[in-house]
């Protein structure tokens, strides 16, 4: 109705256009806040430089970060961002379903539990790593600004406990 009045509005004001104007996303998942080639990158640095940490432990047994790769037949070098196949797409559109198993790495729930969660064998500590680069970069882009969810499931009594003691062990409340 107004298209034509606002985009003369839009013209006639100097140096602001899309790219230096303030956006701010209301709604993003923080699990999906950081692109796959950054994702991709976290992942490698952390198989390069924790390849001997405990991340998980399966049937009582303890698994180091070199062991879990080499259990999904992964190494860095071969690992890509369309192997990675971590982005929303039309299909997860209201459906957090799909959105939670498309944010899978590689398909893997494991890649999930130790990358991506906050309460896992480690302590959520790659998760909040990687929430602090990627609101860092937000930072420093001086127009881009963005409001993180993070999910409570509502599976244990004391989940937003769980979650408030990650943010604070982490300091990563602030974000």
């Amino acid at each position: 109705m107004n298209e034509l009045r606002e985009l003369h509005e839009q013209k006639s004001v100097p140096h602001r256009d899309f790219y230096n104007i303030r956006k701010v996303d209301t709604h993003i998942h923080a699990a999906s806040s950081m692109n796959q080639k950054h994702l991709l990158r976290f992942i490698k640095k952390k198989m390069k430089t924790e390849k001997d940490k405990i991340v998980l432990q399966q049937g009582g047994k303890d698994i180091t970060m070199k062991q879990l790769f080499e259990e999904l037949g992964l190494d860095a070098y071969d690992l890509s961002v369309d192997m990675l196949d971590v982005h929303a797409d039309r299909n997860t559109f209201h459906r957090f379903d799909k959105f939670n198993t498309k944010y899978n790495p590689v398909g893997q729930s494991s890649l999930r539990d130790v990358f991506i969660k906050t309460d896992n064998y480690v302590g959520g500590k790659y998760f909040a790593e990687v929430l602090k680069e990627v609101f860092s970069d937000l930072e420093d882009s001086k127009y881009q600004h963005a409001e993180p969810r993070l999910s409570i499931y509502g599976r244990k009594r004391d989940e937003w406990d769980i979650l408030a003691k990650w943010a604070i062990e982490h300091d990563i409340w602030y974000i």
